[in-house]
């Protein structure tokens, strides 16, 4: 009998290997970032493209550093090196010994830029080259090529020789088999195909996504789906899913609607898809933002797939908070006298919330035209200002300023939960917590006009609930 369970269980390894966690190890030397933590991370999805950190690690004394952790997938893992970010593709099992640039840090200009983004490369191996990164960086050197040949040097190319290129990059990648790196491949080369002839939507998920599993975490995969795919739901269903989405059907509904079309078999994959494209959706048009939201809490009551579940999970952490008519995030900071402030502490008040970076031109000029505005007590308005600095010094030498003013450091939660992407940024909130305006106007761009609308509205429907 035992031998039948441990056969049984044999078995079961054998056929699902990836479901049992293994122990991963990257590890190296890198001197320039001594007494430093370096942190590794991971996309939790490719729709939401949020990071999760996964493991840290001090560089010591000798340059030595090294990160452990367990993981049950073949992933793409990140390390944020200031003005480098480094990508390496893990298997679970495996231990690398890897080699880090030398330590350089932002200019000045580069921190004070909001859209800076930092250079990304393959981290190299030392223990083992002939790994599935490095087996990804070729290939994907290659395809740069052919696609730079096809689409910029061969502007009137023809289906032979693109054709012709895809073979040539298929050929070269033969000498590495692996599940992973062959889906990586097969669907690099189907987007290459897309941009150059093979357009038909329709027969492209049929054939290649409708009756596969769903590769959440293979980057190519991902990335044909995200920039060819991203409205195709609602551009095959039209004005029939926008009516769903307008009379705020339920999940359950839009599966209905989805299965009426063949392609749409694969449950997983449906429900992928669906949330890809309203993602999309609520980022490019704010009107359907609250339909979106409400859709995806009634999710909750429907029997999804696990990973999507999750993936609708992180989604409404990350965009519910900061959405017209919504309660905004709640927040503890401290004043230049180390008395703690919270957003409930302004509830019978507007609150004009103010992002300011003591190091910014634009900031320093607004904050006199803040004092302006401040001065004039406006009814039922209170100024709150928050400065991102480490520590009360800059706020304590501001003087004659009698609003609020608020300090966080860097990597205070707050600049996550409010979306905070430059300085100065500004929000209106009204007395009952909820978000009114996103960004709301500038002192320089006539604030009080878009302020005394909102108010004067409130007011009327203080007076009319007074009067029933």
């Amino acid at each position: 009998m035992n031998k039948f369970i441990v056969l049984f269980f044999l078995i079961i390894f054998l056929e699902f290997p990836a479901v049992l966690s293994q122990n991963i190890r990257i590890y190296g030397n890198a001197a320039s970032y001594t007494g430093e933590q370096l942190e590794l991370f991971k996309l939790d999805d490719y729709i939401t493209k949020s990071k999760k950190i996964i493991s840290r690690s001090t560089v010591d004394s000798e340059g030595n550093f090294s990160f452990d952790f367990t993981e049950t997938d073949t992933i793409p893992v990140f390390i944020n090196l200031d003005v480098f970010e480094g990508i390496l593709f893990i298997e679970p099992g495996q231990s690398y010994k890897i080699i880090l640039p030398k330590k350089t840090v932002k200019n000045e200009s580069d921190r004070l830029n909001p859209y800076f983004r930092p250079i990304e490369f393959y981290i190299r191996t030392l223990n083992n080259t002939n790994n599935l990164s490095t087996a990804i960086k070729h290939f994907d050197n290659l395809y740069n090529k052919s696609v730079k040949y096809i689409f910029e040097e061969k502007k009137n190319s023809n289906f032979s020789l693109t054709d012709k290129e895809i073979t040539k990059l298929r050929d070269s990648a033969s000498l590495y088999n692996d599940y992973f790196f062959n889906n990586y491949v097969n669907y690099s080369l189907l987007q290459f195909r897309y941009l150059s002839f093979y357009n038909n939507k329709n027969e492209i998920i049929r054939t290649n996504f409708a009756k596969q599993p769903v590769l959440y975490q293979n980057p190519a995969y991902n990335k044909f789906l995200n920039e060819s795919f991203s409205t195709f739901i609602f551009d095959t269903f039209s004005k029939k899913i926008y009516d769903y989405l307008s009379s705020d059907y339920s999940w359950n509904a839009y599966m209905n609607l989805l299965q009426t079309d063949e392609i749409f078999i694969n449950k997983e994959f449906r429900e992928y898809l669906l949330i890809l494209n309203l993602a999309a959706l609520f980022y490019q048009n704010p009107i359907y933002q609250k339909n979106i939201i409400n859709l995806l809490i009634s999710s909750e009551k429907s029997d999804l797939e696990k990973r999507n579940k999750e993936i609708i999970s992180t989604f409404l952490n990350n965009s519910s908070q900061m959405i017209i008519g919504y309660q905004v995030p709640g927040f503890n900071l401290y004043d230049k006298d180390s008395k703690k402030h919270s957003i409930k502490d302004f509830g019978n008040s507007f609150v004009y919330l103010c992002f300011y970076d003591k190091d910014s031109y634009t900031c320093q000029n607004e904050i006199e035209l803040i004092k302006n505005l401040d001065e004039k007590k406006i009814e039922a308005l209170e100024i709150v200002m928050i400065f991102k600095d480490n520590n009360t010094n800059y706020i304590k030498s501001l003087k004659n300023y009698d609003w609020t003013i608020l300090h966080c450091d860097e990597n205070d939660k707050i600049l996550t939960d409010y979306n905070i992407a430059a300085y100065p940024t500004y929000y209106l909130i009204h007395p009952d917590g909820n978000l009114l305006l996103y960004p709301a106007p500038g002192p320089a761009e006539n604030f009080e006009a878009a302020y005394y609308k909102v108010f004067q509205s409130w007011k009327r429907e203080q007076l009319k609930n007074e009067n029933k």
